[in-house]
C-alpha cells in the first residue's frame, strides 16, 4: 500500500483486479477482494445498477455471444453424421422366374422355378471406421469452440480494463478541470491585487476551457467503451456498474513455467486431433478398398413338383480396389503438412510469450520507478511551486509547467497499469491455460 499511497492521494482505484481463474472454455476471470465503485454519469433517480466484475462479464459474453452458437450448430451436425454413420446399408430383395413362358413343356408356368432372395454386404469393419472417423471430427469442434471461448474472453477482459481505465483517466481529468479551475480563482484575485498581469488570466481561462474539453471527451469514449462492453452479451450499459481493483500487478511468471503451459494451447492440440482425424480417414480408405463380401440366400420353388428349396450364394471381389492409393498418399501429405502447422505456430507462440513476459517485466519497473519516485518528487515539487508562485519567486508559466508534468506523469502511471494488465490477459490467451476455483 506504501507503493501506491502518492497514485491512490490524487485518485480513486476504479478498476479491475485481474487474477487467472479457470473457468468453463478456459475463461478468464476476476479474484476475490474486489473494490467497487460508482459509475460515472448515473443520474441519482436511476434504476440502481447490477455491480459487475470480469467474471460475470465473461461469463454472459460466453453464454450469450452469438458466435458461440454457431459451434452447436456445428455439433449438432457431426453427431446427425456419426449416426448416419452407424447405419447399416440397405438390404437388396430379389425375385427370379426361370423355365416359364418358353416352348413345349415350359410354354407356361407348369414347369417354372421361382426364386425369392435378400442379400446384404458384409461390411461392419467399414462402418464401425466410418463411425470413427465422424467423432474424430467432433471433437475438432470442441477444440475449436475452446478456442473461440479464450478469445471471447481475452476481448471481454480486454474492453473490461479499457473500460476501468478510462474511468480512471476520468477521474484524472476531472481533478485537473478541478486544480485548473481554482488556480482561475487564485489569478483572478492576484491580478485584482495587482500582483499579476491580465495575461495570466487569460492563459488560466484557457487552460480551464482546454480540460473542460479533456472531461467532455473522456466521457463520450468511456460511454463508447461501456457500450462495445455490453455488447458481447447484448446487454444495456446503464444496468452495470463496474467493480475491481487496478493496482493489484499480476505476478509475472518465469518463461520456462509458461512454455511448459503452451503444450496444451488448444490451436496446438487442434494440429494433433486433425492429424488423428487423417489417420481415421487413411484407415478407412484402406477398409473400403478392401473386397466386400456379398451373402445371398432365399427360397426356390419348383412348380412341377410343388416342392421347394434354399438357395444361398456368396459373392467376393477379385483383387483390391487401388483406386485408394491415391487417396492415402493425398491424406498422409495433409499429415504432414498439419505437423508442419503446428511447429510454426508453437515457434510463433513461444515467440510472442517471451516478448510479452518481457514487456510485462518493463510495465512492472515502469509502475515501480514511477510509484516510488517519480511521483512523490513531483508531488513535492507541485506542492513547493504552488508556495513559490503565492509569493511571486516563480512566474505563471513555470507553476502551471510543474503541475502539468505531475498529471502528466499520473496519466503515464495509469497507462503503465493499462498495459501490464493487457499483456497480462493476452498472456493467459496464448497459453490457455489459468488456476483452478
Amino acid at each position: 500500500m506504501q507503493k501506491v499511497s502518492h497514485f491512490c492521494s490524487i485518485i480513486k482505484p476504479i478498476a479491475a483486479r485481474f487474477l487467472p481463474i479457470k473457468a468453463h472454455l478456459f475463461c478468464l476471470q476476476l479474484a476475490a477482494g474486489l473494490l467497487v465503485f460508482p459509475q460515472l454519469g448515473y443520474s441519482q433517480d436511476a434504476q440502481t445498477p447490477k455491480i459487475l466484475a470480469l467474471r460475470e462479464a465473461i461469463s454472459l459474453a460466453l453464454s450469450k455471444h452469438p458466435e458461440m452458437a454457431v459451434f452447436t450448430h456445428q455439433r449438432n451436425a457431426l453427431n446427425a453424421k456419426v449416426q448416419q454413420a452407424n447405419i447399416l446399408p440397405r438390404p437388396t430383395i430379389g425375385f427370379t422366374l426361370e423355365d416359364a413362358l418358353g416352348s413345349g413343356t415350359h410354354s407356361n408356368f407348369g414347369a417354372a422355378q421361382s426364386t425369392l432372395s435378400i442379400a446384404w454386404v458384409l461390411e461392419q469393419r467399414s462402418i464401425d471406421s466410418r463411425v470413427n472417423a465422424a467423432k474424430s471430427a467432433v471433437t475438432q469442434v470442441d477444440f475449436d469452440t475452446e478456442i473461440k471461448a479464450l478469445d471471447i474472453s481475452a476481448q471481454t477482459a480486454k474492453l473490461f480494463i479499457k473500460a476501468l481505465i478510462l474511468e480512471q483517466r476520468l477521474q484524472l481529468s476531472k481533478l485537473a478541470e478541478q486544480q485548473a479551475d481554482s488556480a482561475l480563482t487564485a489569478i483572478r484575485r492576484r491580478v485584482e491585487a495587482g500582483k499579476s498581469l491580465s495575461i495570466e488570466q487569460f492563459q488560466s481561462e484557457v487552460e480551464l476551457v482546454r480540460r473542460g474539453l479533456e472531461v467532455e471527451d473522456l466521457e463520450h469514449e468511456l460511454e463508447a467503451s461501456r457500450y462495445q462492453l455490453v455488447a458481447q452479451w447484448g446487454g444495456d450499459a446503464k444496468q452495470y456498474m463496474l467493480s475491481g481493483d487496478l493496482l493489484n500487478v499480476p505476478v509475472i511468471e518465469n518463461l520456462q513455467t509458461q512454455l511448459a503451459k503452451l503444450k496444451d494451447h488448444p490451436a496446438l492440440l487442434v494440429f494433433a486431433n486433425q492429424h488423428r482425424i487423417a489417420q481415421s480417414e487413411i484407415e478407412l480408405a484402406r477398409i473400403e478398398a478392401r473386397p466386400k463380401w456379398q451373402v445371398t440366400a432365399g427360397i426356390k420353388r419348383y412348380e412341377t413338383t410343388d416342392d421347394f428349396g434354399l438357395v444361398a450364394s456368396i459373392s467376393i471381389p477379385f483383387g483390391n480396389d487401388q483406386r485408394s492409393l491415391g487417396e492415402v498418399q493425398v491424406i498422409q501429405a495433409k499429415q504432414a503438412e498439419y505437423q508442419s502447422q503446428a511447429d510454426v505456430l508453437a515457434r510463433t507462440l513461444n515467440t510472442q510469450l517471451f516478448v510479452l513476459l518481457q514487456n510485462m517485466k518493463h510495465s512492472k519497473h515502469v509502475i515501480d520507478t514511477l510509484t516510488d519516485r517519480v511521483v512523490p518528487l513531483l508531488d513535492k515539487a507541485s506542492a513547493e511551486a504552488s508556495k513559490a508562485y503565492d509569493i511571486g519567486r516563480i512566474g505563471y508559466l513555470e507553476w502551471t509547467s510543474i503541475r502539468q508534468e505531475l498529471l502528466s506523469t499520473q496519466a503515464q502511471l495509469v497507462d503503465a497499469y493499462q498495459a501490464i494488465h493487457l499483456q497480462h490477459i493476452e498472456i493467459q490467451r496464448l497459453t490457455g491455460v489459468s488456476l483452478s476455483n
